[in-house]
Protein backbone atom coordinates (compact mmCIF):
# COMPACT_ATOMS: atom_id res chain seq x y z
CA UNK A 1 0.00 0.00 0.00
CA UNK A 2 1.13 3.41 -1.02
CA UNK A 3 2.32 6.69 1.33
CA UNK A 4 -1.34 7.67 -0.91
CA UNK A 5 -3.41 5.28 0.01
CA UNK A 6 -2.16 5.01 3.45
CA UNK A 7 -1.81 8.35 5.20
CA UNK A 8 -2.88 11.10 2.44
CA UNK A 9 -2.36 14.25 4.66
CA UNK A 10 1.10 13.03 5.20
CA UNK A 11 1.54 12.30 1.45
CA UNK A 12 0.79 15.47 0.47
CA UNK A 13 3.04 17.35 3.17
CA UNK A 14 6.27 14.92 1.55
CA UNK A 15 5.06 15.74 -2.08
CA UNK A 16 4.93 19.49 -1.45
CA UNK A 17 8.20 19.21 0.16
CA UNK A 18 9.57 17.45 -2.60
CA UNK A 19 8.46 19.99 -4.45
CA UNK A 20 9.85 22.82 -2.56
CA UNK A 21 13.04 21.15 -2.63
CA UNK A 22 13.04 20.59 -6.32
CA UNK A 23 13.43 17.03 -5.85
CA UNK A 24 10.72 15.90 -9.24
CA UNK A 25 12.01 13.02 -10.00
CA UNK A 26 10.93 11.62 -6.70
CA UNK A 27 7.12 12.84 -7.24
CA UNK A 28 4.02 11.02 -7.46
CA UNK A 29 2.47 12.67 -10.02
CA UNK A 30 -0.17 10.38 -10.66
CA UNK A 31 -1.65 10.97 -7.52
CA UNK A 32 -0.77 14.46 -7.69
CA UNK A 33 -2.61 14.78 -11.01
CA UNK A 34 -5.63 13.09 -9.36
CA UNK A 35 -5.84 15.38 -6.71
CA UNK A 36 -5.15 18.39 -8.86
CA UNK A 37 -8.48 17.19 -11.29
CA UNK A 38 -10.50 16.21 -7.27
CA UNK A 39 -9.89 20.25 -6.65
CA UNK A 40 -11.54 21.04 -9.91
CA UNK A 41 -13.75 18.66 -9.65
CA UNK A 42 -14.42 20.44 -6.00
CA UNK A 43 -14.40 24.06 -6.85
CA UNK A 44 -16.94 23.04 -9.81
CA UNK A 45 -19.44 20.97 -7.16
CA UNK A 46 -19.36 24.10 -4.86
CA UNK A 47 -20.44 26.42 -7.37
CA UNK A 48 -23.35 24.47 -8.35
CA UNK A 49 -24.08 23.98 -5.07
CA UNK A 50 -24.49 27.39 -3.84
CA UNK A 51 -26.00 28.37 -7.63
CA UNK A 52 -28.59 25.36 -7.07
CA UNK A 53 -29.85 26.70 -3.47
CA UNK A 54 -30.09 30.68 -4.80
CA UNK A 55 -32.27 29.15 -7.93
CA UNK A 56 -34.36 27.59 -5.19
CA UNK A 57 -35.01 30.19 -3.11
CA UNK A 58 -35.56 32.61 -5.79
CA UNK A 59 -38.35 30.09 -7.37
CA UNK A 60 -39.74 29.05 -4.72
CA UNK A 61 -40.05 32.71 -3.43
CA UNK A 62 -41.83 33.65 -7.07
CA UNK A 63 -44.37 30.80 -6.84
CA UNK A 64 -44.80 31.18 -2.68
CA UNK A 65 -44.50 35.00 -1.77
CA UNK A 66 -45.31 34.43 2.05
CA UNK A 67 -41.57 33.31 1.43
CA UNK A 68 -39.87 36.65 0.78
CA UNK A 69 -39.43 37.10 4.39
CA UNK A 70 -35.98 38.73 5.53
CA UNK A 71 -34.79 35.46 6.14
CA UNK A 72 -35.27 34.66 2.62
CA UNK A 73 -33.71 38.10 1.47
CA UNK A 74 -30.79 37.33 3.75
CA UNK A 75 -30.27 34.11 2.42
CA UNK A 76 -30.20 35.31 -1.26
CA UNK A 77 -27.99 37.85 -0.54
CA UNK A 78 -25.47 35.60 1.59
CA UNK A 79 -25.59 32.66 -1.62
CA UNK A 80 -24.96 35.25 -4.50
CA UNK A 81 -21.78 36.50 -2.18
CA UNK A 82 -20.75 33.42 -2.36
CA UNK A 83 -21.09 32.38 -5.73
CA UNK A 84 -19.50 36.06 -5.90
CA UNK A 85 -16.49 34.46 -3.91
CA UNK A 86 -15.74 31.60 -5.40
CA UNK A 87 -15.91 33.48 -8.90
CA UNK A 88 -13.04 35.53 -7.93
CA UNK A 89 -11.21 32.86 -6.38
CA UNK A 90 -11.55 30.78 -9.77
CA UNK A 91 -12.36 32.93 -12.70
CA UNK A 92 -12.43 29.89 -15.15
CA UNK A 93 -15.64 28.65 -13.16
CA UNK A 94 -17.77 31.74 -14.65
CA UNK A 95 -17.83 29.79 -17.79
CA UNK A 96 -19.75 27.27 -16.48
CA UNK A 97 -22.65 30.07 -16.01
CA UNK A 98 -23.17 29.99 -19.85
CA UNK A 99 -22.43 26.07 -20.49
CA UNK A 100 -26.83 24.98 -20.90
CA UNK A 101 -26.02 21.34 -19.25
CA UNK A 102 -24.32 22.99 -16.33
CA UNK A 103 -27.10 25.63 -16.37
CA UNK A 104 -29.72 22.74 -16.52
CA UNK A 105 -27.89 20.07 -13.70
CA UNK A 106 -28.58 23.24 -11.40
CA UNK A 107 -31.78 23.91 -12.01
CA UNK A 108 -32.92 20.35 -11.96
CA UNK A 109 -31.46 20.25 -8.64
CA UNK A 110 -33.07 23.51 -7.48
CA UNK A 111 -36.06 22.18 -9.26
CA UNK A 112 -36.82 18.94 -7.21
CA UNK A 113 -35.57 20.86 -4.36
CA UNK A 114 -39.04 23.14 -4.71
CA UNK A 115 -40.85 20.16 -5.48
CA UNK A 116 -40.36 18.11 -2.74
CA UNK A 117 -39.92 20.91 -0.53
CA UNK A 118 -43.81 22.87 -1.50
CA UNK A 119 -45.59 20.18 -3.41
CA UNK A 120 -45.43 22.74 -6.04
CA UNK A 121 -45.89 20.92 -9.49
CA UNK A 122 -46.82 23.65 -11.47
CA UNK A 123 -43.37 25.06 -11.77
CA UNK A 124 -40.69 26.13 -15.34
CA UNK A 125 -38.93 22.82 -16.27
CA UNK A 126 -36.24 25.20 -17.77
CA UNK A 127 -34.64 27.94 -15.79
CA UNK A 128 -36.24 31.24 -17.03
CA UNK A 129 -33.74 33.54 -16.08
CA UNK A 130 -30.33 34.14 -17.24
CA UNK A 131 -27.68 33.05 -14.23
CA UNK A 132 -25.18 36.20 -14.95
CA UNK A 133 -27.33 39.00 -15.64
CA UNK A 134 -30.72 38.26 -13.39
CA UNK A 135 -29.82 35.77 -11.10
CA UNK A 136 -26.81 36.99 -9.87
CA UNK A 137 -27.27 40.74 -9.99
CA UNK A 138 -27.85 41.96 -6.61
CA UNK A 139 -30.98 43.05 -5.94
CA UNK A 140 -32.82 41.12 -8.76
CA UNK A 141 -35.43 38.75 -7.78
CA UNK A 142 -38.15 37.01 -10.08
CA UNK A 143 -42.04 38.37 -10.52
Amino acid sequence: MSAYDQDLAAWAAEQAQLLRSGQLAQLDTEHIAQELESVARSERRALATCMSALLALLLAGQYQPERRTAVWHATIRAERREIRQLLEESPSLAANLSAARWRDMVWSSAFAEVVTETGLDALPVTCPWSLAEEVLADGWLPT
